[in-house]
């Protein structure tokens, strides 16, 4: 099999843009989701040529004076349509205009989004169904105005109808909690997270646990006074389950005493790491009331482990899902990341079979971004995967999944991904994580705490207010005297509104 380009190149570029001011961000950032390396101003000439004519939008992208793409745009006549989305129509056409031109002239593989780049594509559908947009006339308007493939029109679709009983009509009752525990065993190759290894930074978790608990009492008096519910509750990282014994005991209980309320259905934590899963620490989790935890092999072979800088082995990933089930956790989430490094189709095959023995409740299927944070970003070795390798292997675990009874019920994307794919989340009908829903939607309050959390104040009309903690454990304990009572002064007016 030839392998067929990821549909990004690292190769410096140059281009002088001629195009209306106010749309040259939107070019730039185009060229830059294909050649993140472009420098613009002088190099290959971009014309970009926008009129309205009879109410008609009509775009014209030019490169060099060869290449060219134009189009006429009546679909945005439609009386849904407002002054402001007749602007951003005007920036998307130009945006698939620079896209199409682009990527015929690098000869980069098209993606299959079209040009939607961004985390979140199904925020797209649920605004357009809130107009009363048909699922004929997404349709259109996926593929004709955005680019999209048949496939992913589909796989849009369906995802978001089945998010739609997780929104409820007072973005801000009930809300999510997020804890965040920026500590690993290692750190992995490929990832970008807040996690710090233990090894060099575990002299940080002690005045780390401290402030997370202040932090934890002060948020929950604040949201008791309030008598404001909680809906899901998720302890992320990191691994939160590098925390242990005692501390592990009190800090859940802490959790149980101050952000659970009567109205809490769902309480994860994110054990990624097996090792750190000893019956001893699964039966705390257990008589805590943890309803969900996640056990993330990201691949089922020993060498690719090793390779990317995990600490465990297969057998304990086995050990560890078994014992979760012998202690009564009654959900239990995998995570497997397709295209790792030195992995083939017969790799995922493997890991998947392996997977369908345990029968987890959820299977979250990562696609490998090449991050910036990322070891593996600067090893250039890595930056060939195939694209159509990537796709098979997709098009393999979907088909896994749906043969377990398992359905994609949240998606979300990153730059820099395999065959510029997506991360995709299967469940068991009623198993869907309310949080990882919400989370990605933003259509419900999160109130993140701990390192690196990112709460996010979802008003009325769904607008937001990020509030940001520190990633590094360090800083997060050093400022959170000073900076906690801003935040619940913050938290308090959005709530009271």
């Amino acid at each position: 099999m030839e392998p067929i380009p990821i549909p990004f190149r690292f190769d410096p570029e140059s281009f002088q843009i001629n195009a209306p001011e106010e749309l040259i961000p939107a070019v730039e950032a185009v060229i830059r989701s294909i050649l993140p390396n472009a420098q613009f101003g002088t190099g290959r000439k971009l014309e970009v040529n926008v009129r309205w004519t009879d109410g008609q939008l009509i775009v014209q992208v030019v490169l060099d004076g060869l290449t060219e793409w134009s189009y006429t745009d009546r679909e945005i006549q439609d009386e849904r349509y407002d002054e402001d989305d007749r602007k951003r129509r005007a920036r998307e056409r130009v945006r698939l205009g620079v896209f199409t031109v682009i990527g015929e002239a690098y000869d980069v593989a098209p993606s299959p989004w079209g040009i939607l780049t961004g985390v979140r594509p199904t925020k797209l559908v649920h605004k357009m169904i809130d107009r009363n947009f048909s699922s004929g006339e997404l349709k259109r308007i996926l593929g004709n105005v955005y680019g999209l493939v048949d496939e992913k029109i589909a796989l849009l679709l369906d995802v978001a109808e089945k998010q739609q009983k997780f929104f409820h009509p007072n973005p801000n009752q009930p809300i999510g909690i997020y804890v965040g525990i920026p500590f690993c065993p290692t750190r992995c190759s490929y990832c970008s997270f807040a996690a710090y290894p233990l090894e060099s930074h575990g002299h940080l978790l002690e005045p780390f646990f401290e402030s997370l608990c202040v932090e934890i009492r002060e948020i929950g008096v604040l949201l008791k006074e309030l008598g404001v519910t909680v809906e899901s509750v998720y302890l992320g990282g990191g691994t939160p389950t590098t925390i242990q014994g005692q501390k592990l005991t009190y800090l859940l209980e802490l959790v149980r005493t101050w952000l659970v309320t009567s109205e809490t259905c769902e309480f994860t934590v994110e054990a990624g790491r097996p090792e750190t899963l000893s019956r001893e620490t699964l039966h705390i989790l257990a008589d805590s009331g943890i309803n969900r935890i996640s056990i993330n092999p990201q691949s089922m072979h020993d060498e690719t482990l090793c390779r990317v800088g995990r600490q465990h082995t297969v057998r304990d990933v086995i050990t560890a899902f078994n014992d979760a089930r012998d202690v009564g956790i009654p959900m239990i989430n995998m995570d497997i990341i397709l295209g790792l490094p030195g992995e083939k189709l017969s790799h995922v095959r493997h890991t998947l079979d392996m997977i369908g023995d345990l029968q987890p409740d959820n299977l979250t299927v990562h696609s490998l971004a090449l991050k910036r944070a990322s070891r593996l970003r600067k090893s250039p070795e890595y930056l060939n995967i195939a694209q159509e390798q990537g796709e098979q292997m997709a098009h393999i675990a979907a088909d896994y999944c749906s043969r377990w009874g398992l359905a994609p019920y949240y998606l979300y994307r990153q730059r820099y991904i395999l065959s510029d794919l997506e991360n995709i989340g299967y469940a068991r009908p009623g198993t869907e994580s309310v949080y990882n829903v919400q989370m990605m939607e933003e259509r419900q309050t999160i109130i993140a705490l701990g390192g690196g959390g990112i709460t996010k104040l979802v008003a009325p009309d769904l607008s937001l207010v990020r509030l940001v903690n520190p990633k590094c454990p360090a800083t997060y304990s050093q400022q959170l005297e000073s900076s906690l009572p801003s935040k619940l002064c913050q938290i308090r007016q959005h709530l009271v509104v």
